[in-house]
This record gives C-alpha cells, sequence and structure tokens, in this order.
C-alpha cells in the first residue's frame, strides 16, 4: 500500500512529531509512505518525494514542518484531478495533517474515491472534533511564560511606561489568548484583561477601564487575541500583506488599540506582539503536546492500514483534570470547516478554563488576581 502524508497550513512545535508518529506505522507495517512538498502546492504540482526507509529521530524534537506546508485552497474540481493523479502514481491513501481547512481537504478526497485520514494540528486550537489539537499545549505554555516575562518587565518600567498590550495568535478563538492566565512566578504576572475574539471589544469602555485599572495598580498589562472584534463584530486586526491589499491578514489588533487608548487617554501606551514565535519555538515544547502528536499520527495510518476513511484521529474530552489521554476516531465531517470558540462557561478564563488547560501545560499554577 501507498499512503501518500502531508502537512498543511501553520507550522507547529510538534508537528513534525506527528510526521514521525504516521511514517513509523507505514514503515512498520511495509506499507510506503509518500510526503507532499510545501501542502496544498505540493499536492497539486505533484511534488510527491518517496519517503524511503524508518523515520528519522530528529523528527521527534524539531519544530516546524519538514515538509513544508502553508495555505492555498484546493477548489472541488481541483480535487477530482488530484485523485487522479494520485491514483495514477500508485496513491491508495492519504493522510493530511492540519486545521479545520484541511479536514476539510481530507473529506473532499474521501468523498471523491481516495481513502483519506486526518491528523488535527492547530495552535488556535479552534478545530472541532477534538479535545485540543496538537500544537497548541506547547505554544499555550509559551504564552503564559512570555506574558510573565514581559509582566516583570513593564513592572519594573512603573513611571515611565503606564500601559503595555501583548497581541497573541488566534483568529476566530481565544484559546491561546486566554493561556496567558497561567502566568506566573509573581502575584502580578497576570495580566489584568486579556481581549478575546468572541468578545466584541468597545474602544470606549476599554478605554474608561484601562484609566480606572491604572489609577488603582500603576500599570496595566492587556493580552490581546488577534481575532478581537469591534462592536460591529469586524476583527480590528486585518492588514494587508502583498501591495494590491488583495491579500490580508490578522496582526494589527495590538497596535490599532494602542493608537485608540492614546488617543483617549493621557498616558504612555506600547503594543508588543508575539508573533509567529508561540507557533514554532521547539524549545518550549511540552513533552505531552509531543507525544500527543506522535501517537495521533500512528493511529492515523492505522486507520487507513485496517481500511477506514473519512476519518479524523483525536483526542476524547478528559472527565477530570488527571485523566490520562483518550485516543478516539471521528467522523472527517464533524472536524471538516468547523470552528471551536471557547464555549460561554469559559470566556471568563476561571477556575472551568484554568482546570481544562493547566494538564496541557505542565506547569503548576499560581493564584494570582482575578479576572472580572
Amino acid at each position: 500500500m501507498r499512503v501518500l502524508v502531508g502537512q498543511f497550513g501553520g507550522p507547529t512545535a510538534v508537528l513534525n512529531a506527528s510526521l514521525f508518529g504516521a511514517w513509523e506505522t507505514l514503515h512498520a507495517a511495509g506499507a510506503e509512505a509518500v510526503g507532499v512538498r510545501g501542502g496544498a502546492r505540493g499536492l497539486q504540482a505533484g511534488d510527491w518525494p518517496l519517503l524511503r526507509g524508518a523515520p528519522p529521530d530528529w523528527l521527534l524534537t524539531t519544530p516546524g514542518a519538514a515538509l513544508g506546508a502553508g495555505r492555498q485552497a484546493v477548489s472541488p474540481a481541483e480535487v477530482g484531478e488530484v485523485v487522479l493523479r494520485l491514483r495514477g502514481a500508485g496513491v491508495g491513501a492519504c493522510l493530511l495533517m492540519g486545521g479545520n481547512g484541511t479536514m476539510g481537504l481530507a473529506r473532499a478526497l474521501a468523498d471523491a474515491g481516495l481513502p483519506a485520514a486526518g491528523v488535527p494540528k492547530t495552535i488556535d486550537n479552534d478545530l472541532a472534533g477534538t479535545d485540543h489539537a496538537p500544537g497548541y499545549p506547547s505554544a499555550a505554555a509559551f504564552v503564559a511564560a512570555a506574558t510573565a516575562d514581559l509582566a516583570a518587565d513593564l513592572r519594573a518600567m512603573a513611571g515611565f511606561e503606564d500601559v503595555r498590550l501583548i497581541e497573541v495568535m488566534g483568529r476566530r478563538a481565544g484559546w491561546l489568548a486566554g493561556a496567558a492566565v497561567l502566568a506566573r512566578r509573581h502575584p502580578e504576572d497576570m495580566p489584568q484583561r486579556i481581549l478575546l475574539p468572541e468578545v466584541p471589544v468597545d474602544p470606549d469602555a476599554l478605554a474608561a477601564d484601562v484609566a480606572a485599572l491604572h489609577r488603582r495598580d500603576g500599570s496595566v498589562l492587556i493580552v490581546v487575541a488577534e481575532g478581537v472584534c469591534g462592536r460591529d463584530g469586524t476583527p480590528l486586526g486585518l492588514q494587508a500583506l502583498d501591495a494590491t491589499g488583495d491579500t490580508q491578514v490578522l496582526g494589527a489588533a495590538g497596535g490599532r488599540l494602542a493608537a485608540e487608548l492614546r488617543r483617549r487617554l493621557p498616558l504612555t501606551v506600547r503594543a508588543e506582539s508575539l508573533g509567529f514565535l508561540p507557533r514554532c519555538l521547539g524549545s518550549a515544547a511540552v513533552g505531552r503536546d509531543r507525544a500527543e502528536a506522535r501517537e495521533l499520527g500512528s493511529r492515523a495510518a492505522e486507520a487507513l492500514l485496517a481500511g477506514r476513511s473519512g476519518v479524523m484521529a483525536a483526542i476524547a474530552p478528559r472527565r477530570d483534570a488527571e485523566e490520562e489521554t483518550r485516543y478516539v476516531e471521528v467522523p472527517l465531517h464533524e472536524a471538516a470547516g468547523r470552528e471551536r470558540p471557547l464555549p460561554p462557561g469559559m470566556r471568563d478564563l476561571g477556575p472551568a478554563f484554568r482546570a481544562w488547560l493547566l494538564p496541557l501545560t505542565g506547569g503548576p499554577e499560581h493564584r494570582p488576581r482575578s479576572l472580572p
């Protein structure tokens, strides 16, 4: 059996561990693993190198996407063409690692008659059908630690810098920005406010809140999800990526909110961004995250070897914080194209959210001041 294996979308600290798990399982079963260079672009271009022998061990500890990833839409007509070419190359199944769109592509391949399985991957953690996605725990741990570091810096600059906003990735879900509640080491590490995409922001109300917090605390630290929206539901952080303005991405929300606060308040306001650091910082990879990524890659490969198609290897919800990881298979149609925002019961980032998050990041929780 020849199985095509690909990495799609943005990289993570543990995406290569999923590749290792899938490749390792296919090799042990005597199947041929065929890679895809560059995600969807390579899939359409026919850039499918044979992955010879057993997977190299360095995949387990290396961040990024060893095969190359990236984003590109694949139309229904193009899916049909790809299936014909893959079958012509002797490929009997596909294993795709990625997020919402990737699971949609895997489902389309399966619907077109080519067996396909998926492996979840997203630091945004917005993929339906799984308790959490590989890549998220490591990114969340990094966000918590970076927030604590920047909080210490802000405390040291009291009297010079009044307000600091830290922008964190997360297009339409606040799972990653919310991880800042685990900032620790000092009672004042936790930001006074965390702005989520699920909760619209009123700049006037925010300014009044910041002014009150500054009078009380002397400085104000705010974490801003890149997908935070204004009162009308429009993302505040859209910006052009090219000269034509045709390609737009998020990444300016912190700066725009900082400008709004400077306009309304007689305070010094700085905007910082963690940028892509949470996505690929291998030094911050959490051991549990790496192990789960490897296991999910292996289980997706096992499903295809057993003749099961149209499924995503996933992590079952935990019944309690101490429970070991349980793995399940969910139909791709339960994950494809569906988003998973923070549920209303967790949007206060209180005990329920912290109890869910803490075991994933592998560290003790400091009990800081609470959010309102």
